[in-house]
């Protein structure tokens, strides 16, 4: 492609407005990308190029490498594209007795049995389902594993969503860079099948349409409400995992991890007395009490009162009285 065509478009792609998101019926209808003809490219894809705003499309010259990271798919009037996110979170940990650990060493020793897949036909592909009661660290061990996949080892992350756009995004990923590791996240299983409808998210994780040398990670609070097809298939999630709250050993890890400066009996207080707390309460303690200077046994029971008794508008202290 010539300097004067790269730059006609550049120009026009960047200026090309994305399309709205829709719901319903219509989720995730495409929309025909004009020919790659009209762009001035007729080669081969061999390339990423960038729009704007870190998305990136595939093109014939451009950078050959997409940068790691964190990608969701976005359709837009020139077809699709992966628009990076910013990913922040607090320092990742590996606590003791913990099923997380479990799941990233599975995974860490997946990831390098390429040639045993190849050699039986068999595409290098591996899901995992992590179920667990809301708080419990799903969304932890998904961190751990972008953090193995992504930041360690050069790979690429894409956030699911519509299940037609993220096949798409896939196909183009693989299209320009046919080795490079991915990891497809679905958080709240149940409520993107809710959303999308179940028979396109089978076809993305066992269909005609299926990539290599790919990670599904999906994580539900509610188990229950997925269809017998994904928890009952192995070539759909092959690993089906329980998350369950951080074990005294490992709150008194998390603690002491994040905070040096604990006296022996307030440390036993804390462990002895959040039981069922989830890393988000375990978080919020060490708030209450190292920055914003609550007393242990203060900040225990404000968190338990919290879990136990929910606000609910009828509690509300000002509260109307009906009648005369």
């Amino acid at each position: 492609m010539s300097e004067d065509k790269l730059q006609e478009f550049f120009g026009r792609v960047s200026d090309a407005p994305a399309r709205p998101e829709r719901y319903g019926a219509q989720a995730n209808t495409t929309v025909q990308a004009p020919p790659s003809e009209s762009l001035g490219f007729t080669g081969e894809y061999s390339g990423w190029g960038q729009l704007k705003d870190d998305c990136y499309i595939s093109v014939g010259v451009s950078c050959e490498h997409l940068p790691s990271g964190l990608y969701r798919p976005v359709m837009t009037q020139i077809g699709i594209t992966v628009q990076k996110m910013q990913l922040h979170s607090d320092k990742l940990l590996r606590l003791p007795d913990s099923q997380s650990n479990n799941v990233v060493d599975e995974i860490s020793k997946f990831r390098d049995l390429a040639e045993n897949f190849k050699k039986r036909g068999l595409l290098h592909k591996r899901g995992v389902l992590l179920w667990g009661p809301p708080g419990s660290g799903k969304t932890c061990t998904v961190q751990q594993v972008l953090a193995l996949l992504v930041d360690e080892h050069d790979g690429i992350a894409v956030q699911v969503e519509g299940p037609r756009d993220t096949v798409l995004a896939l196909q183009m990923i693989r299209r320009v860079e046919p080795e490079r590791q991915i990891v497809a996240v679905m958080e709240d299983m149940d409520a993107l099948v809710d959303r999308y409808g179940e028979s396109e998210y089978l076809a993305l994780l066992d269909g005609e349409s299926q990539v290599d040398n790919i990670v599904y990670v999906a994580t539900t609070n509610y188990p229950e409400r997925l269809d017998k097809r994904f928890v009952d298939r192995p070539s759909r999630f092959d690993t089906i995992v329980w998350i369950g709250m951080p074990t005294a050993d490992a709150r008194r890890a998390y603690l002491m991890a994040k905070e040096k400066d604990w006296n022996d009996a307030e440390l036993d207080y804390l462990v002895d007395n959040s039981k069922d707390f989830s890393i988000a309460h375990l978080r919020e303690l060490l708030i209450l009490i190292k920055c914003l200077g609550y007393q242990a046994e203060d900040a225990v029971q404000r968190l338990s009162n919290m879990r136990l008794r929910p606000p609910s508008s009828t509690d509300a202290p000002n509260k109307a009285k009906v009648g005369f």
